[in-house]
């Protein structure tokens, strides 16, 4: 525990969306996910909700602008400090923020979302479960608990204080197949009402990675293209999305894992 809130308290100054360190891409992802979160689960201006690890805000802010109160929980003070700040110059009072570990955490509140994000891959088997059987207490009757994950897709995998290409530090973390979610969700009474990839595979960051020379990666005509890819990437989604075909086959031959969307709800 002390070594990964060692690690997120050093992210904080610099963390941006899924480690993504160009910003066209960061803003990419960024609004695909809020587009495609936002069109699956519905929100409401009474809601009250719970943002558990909520890193720099992101999620936290977005759900203020929409609902009545939200809490958002993180362990590392540096990512509360710096989402505070934001959520200040923004003009959004209706967080609470607070900091504490999410298998940790304790209220007499109840939730009528709970968002759990980018978290779940941090934490054994046994401690997941323990997490689970908790968040499951803190839901409204009609509550949904939405987990966003960094899933396998061919087999399970953990990683045990290896150097990450992308971030450059030291990471561990549990990469589950999509069904070892489920199944842990089931055994306590949660159901999954919605499992899908969270964006397709970004062609235009692929072809810019593999294919671009490092000593043109910050040409302002490559960033413009790049930019404008990006967009029409974006406009495709929703139907790369329903048609899986399309890009699945790729995902599978070259990665091997994916980000997905879990929505899940208790199962009467």
């Amino acid at each position: 525990m002390e070594q990964a809130r060692t690690f997120w308290e050093n992210q904080s100054e610099k963390y941006s969306t899924a480690f993504e360190k160009l910003p066209e891409l960061a803003a990419y992802l960024d609004r695909a996910e809020r587009k495609h979160l936002f069109k699956v689960i519905n929100v409401s201006p009474e809601m009250h909700v719970l943002d558990l690890g909520c890193g720099t805000g992101r999620w936290a802010f977005e759900f203020a602008r929409k609902c009545k109160r939200v809490t958002a929980v993180d362990f590392a003070e540096g990512m509360v400090w710096r989402a505070q700040s934001t959520a200040e110059e923004l003009g959004l009072n209706n967080i609470d923020f607070q900091v504490a570990s999410v298998s940790d955490f304790k209220t007499d509140d109840k939730f009528d979302i709970i968002l759990i994000s980018g978290v779940l891959v941090y934490f054994d088997d046994e401690t997941l479960g323990t997490i689970v059987s908790s968040v499951k207490k803190l839901l409204k009757p009609g509550g949904k608990i939405i987990s966003r994950e960094t899933v396998a897709i061919h087999q399970r995998q953990e990683i045990r204080n290896e150097i990450h290409e992308k971030i450059g530090a030291e990471y561990s973390a549990i990469y589950r197949l999509p069904d070892e979610y489920k199944q842990m969700f089931a055994d306590y009474g949660l159901k999954t009402l919605y499992a899908e990839d969270f964006t397709p595979t970004n062609f235009p960051m692929i072809l810019f990675r593999k294919f671009v020379p490092d000593r043109q990666k910050n040409n302002k005509m490559v960033r413009r293209l790049l930019k404008t890819a990006l967009i029409v990437q974006y406009g495709l989604d929703p139907v790369l999305l329903k048609n899986k075909w399309l890009y699945r086959p790729i995902m599978n031959r070259f990665w091997k894992i994916k980000s997905m969307l879990f929505i899940y709800g208790i199962d009467s």
